[in-house]
């Protein structure tokens, strides 16, 4: 629950409970006391939930060039709805410190790395591989300042690689 709703109902509450010998907080006061509440969710930017969303790849297995944005396609949480499945980007709806989460698995090509970079506004930030085995996991984790509007992607930085599907591999991020 939001601190604005809650101060307006210990407001609300103080001003029923209020016994006839004990004034009260009249109509005027509680107007007053009202358009704060508004005021300060407003620019809060009136958003209640914190941003957050977890995408995961559901074809067999994505063929993937140098400069590909991998798209995660199944999207299961999207508060917010800052993470776009057509793109593989997500967009921040507001600004504050992020925690981002990347988990991978190769696909059945031998002798074929497969590498993943976090990248912020096209700027490739953190990496992660996973091994020249087929089937191979890898991971990537970040905790990011952003700006409201700032777009976070996972890019493939290699020429070729291949990332399994079905549900394996996976992108997620939350305000925290």
């Amino acid at each position: 629950m939001s601190l604005q709703l809650s101060l307006l109902m210990l407001v609300v509450l103080y001003a029923s409970s209020a016994d006839s010998t004990c004034q009260g907080i009249n109509n005027d006061e509680f107007e007053d006391l009202t358009n704060v509440m508004r005021k300060i969710t407003c620019q809060s930017g009136g958003i209640s939930e914190k941003p957050a969303f977890l995408a995961t790849l559901t074809p067999r297995e994505v063929a993937l060039t140098s400069g590909s944005v991998v798209k995660f396609d199944s999207i299961l949480t999207n508060i917010g709805n800052g993470y776009n499945a057509n793109s593989g980007v997500f967009t921040a709806p507001r600004k504050g410190t992020y925690q981002f989460a990347v988990s991978f698995v190769s696909g059945h090509r031998n002798n074929e790395w497969l590498e993943l970079t976090l990248a912020k506004n096209n700027n490739r930030l953190v990496r992660g591989h996973a091994a020249l085995d087929p089937f191979a996991s890898g991971s990537l984790q970040a905790t990011l300042a952003l700006e409201k509007g700032d777009r976070i992607s996972i890019i493939q930085p290699r020429p070729s690689g291949h990332v399994l599907g079905e549900n394996y591999s996976m992108f997620s991020g939350h305000l925290i």
